[in-house]
């Protein structure tokens, strides 16, 4: 890509490096979640209306947070009990179980790379920028999804839900990603679809874009504070143009 490419410019002036998120932000997965809630649900012994109910919309306002609140919230929204309730706790570990085995099987077979994803890593890497990918999902799962997708390549570090002490929207994850990069936040672009990722981002020092098709638990995204909004991943680079002329020219 020539030097003068508009993508460079803002990029490779202000930022070292970018790191990404996973699910909503470069792919669609709620396919891969519900087909295997419903089968944990069901190896649970539910009834079909409650299995039912791990549903498309339901897993879109609820997914993010990490797999164990997924799956607390998927129980005792199937159950109609508060998520606190000792029933649906007392469940969560062999749900666990149930659900690592069948995300292992069906991680990706229902999901699908959001349109312009590639194309934006791409222009990520040609404008120099190395990559990580940070998700709360567990990092075999990501690893594994980023593999199944043919993405895996254009990361270094892909860090997951399980790898530091604590997950998004604390910002630990976004400092220790830094590190593995040898950036400083402030010049390390976070990527995200939701709230978890622009609190975690802020309060590590990132510098924050969201993209506007994600699952930020059934909010409208435009209204969590950010650097830029973005309609797809390679878009980026307008996004980042538009956003320092409303600055007065500085990113």
């Amino acid at each position: 890509m020539p030097s003068s490419s508009p993508l460079q410019a803002p990029l490779a002036a202000v930022f070292r490096a970018a790191i990404i998120d996973l699910d909503g932000t470069m792919v669609d997965t709620l396919g891969d979640f519900v087909v295997v809630l419903q089968h944990t649900l069901a190896e649970l012994g539910c009834h079909p209306i409650e299995i039912a109910r791990a549903d498309r919309a339901f897993i879109e306002h609820t997914v993010g947070k990490g797999t164990e609140d997924l799956l607390r919230k998927t129980l005792a929204h199937a159950w109609g009990l508060p998520d606190d309730d000792a029933e649906v706790l007392a469940h969560v570990p062999q749900a666990w179980q149930h659900y690592q085995a069948h995300y292992t099987r069906l991680n990706g077979r229902h999901s699908d790379v959001f349109p312009g994803v590639v194309e934006g890593l791409e222009r990520l890497r040609a404008a120099g920028l190395p990559l990580a990918c940070l998700t709360n999902k567990p990092t075999a799962f990501a690893e594994q999804l980023l593999q199944a997708k043919g993405l895996r390549g254009f990361f270094g570090p892909v860090f997951g839900g399980d790898a530091f002490e604590r997950k998004k929207p604390d910002p630990l994850p976004l400092l220790k990603t830094c590190e593995a990069l040898g950036t400083e936040p402030a010049h390390t672009l976070m990527v995200g679809d939701s709230s978890n990722d622009a609190q975690a981002a802020q309060a590590a020092g990132c510098p924050v874009v969201l993209v506007t098709y994600g699952y930020n638990h059934g909010h409208p995204v435009r209204e969590v504070p950010a650097l830029a909004y973005l309609d797809r991943l390679d878009a980026l680079d307008e996004a980042l143009y538009s956003s320092a002329s409303s600055m007065g020219g500085a990113l």
